[in-house]
């Protein structure tokens, strides 16, 4: 049996999909400490992502596009930000998570652990760059927002690069596991066993 394929090229000249990963992606944050009442310039870092994938949902992305390319944009179905999940290699999460040992990594590399979701090796004909990419990992904890028009600019001047998109149902797959985490309810104690004897 032919083993299904996990990911696919991304596309050019159509909107983001949700499970696509994107590369080199570039985040304006604001220095904190230097925001002031009387300066009305806001100085910034600039944060490099060398992988990044796509969060939102499809519905949301297909109409934000549709409505940035038509002439009389309907400004309902614009969004304000692009939400994203950084992704570093497989190798680099292993050797800088906390206490991660062969054991805790055996559970990330079979999807069983809840904070990070392990991507196999893209091979080059499943990537746009056609380069291929290594194993990497999505960090749960580590999301953030790109506003549309400015992540669109980046992709189209080069900055950052589309590479793959996750296939059904490795997508769903994702996404579940992704709101799963999200969605989590913290409890104030955990349950206990009634010990024996």
């Amino acid at each position: 049996m032919k083993k299904q394929a996990i990911y696919q090229p991304s596309l050019k000249n159509t909107s983001l999909r949700q499970g696509e990963i994107l590369t080199n992606v570039v985040q304006y944050n604001p220095v904190a400490s230097e925001i002031s009442r009387e300066t009305e310039e806001l100085p910034y870092n600039k944060i490099i992502h060398p992988y990044a994938i796509v969060v939102t949902q499809d519905c949301d992305l297909d109409w934000d596009y549709r409505a940035r390319q038509s002439n009389n944009s309907q400004l309902s179905k614009l969004l304000n930000s692009i939400i994203l999940c950084e992704i570093a290699t497989a190798r680099e999460v292993r050797d800088t998570a906390d206490s991660m040992n062969s054991k805790e990594w055996k559970l990330v590399e079979s999807h069983r652990h809840e904070r990070f979701y392990f991507l196999e090796t893209i091979p080059l004909e499943c990537e746009l760059e056609q380069i291929g990419l290594p194993e990497l990992t999505a960090d749960f904890k580590k999301i953030f927002g790109i506003d549309a028009a400015t992540l669109y600019r980046q992709l189209e001047l080069g900055i950052a690069k589309r590479r793959a998109i996750l296939s059904s149902p490795y997508l769903e797959h994702f996404s579940r596991r992704y709101y799963s985490f999200h969605g989590r309810v913290a409890l104030p104690s955990q349950y206990e066993s009634e010990r024996e004897g």
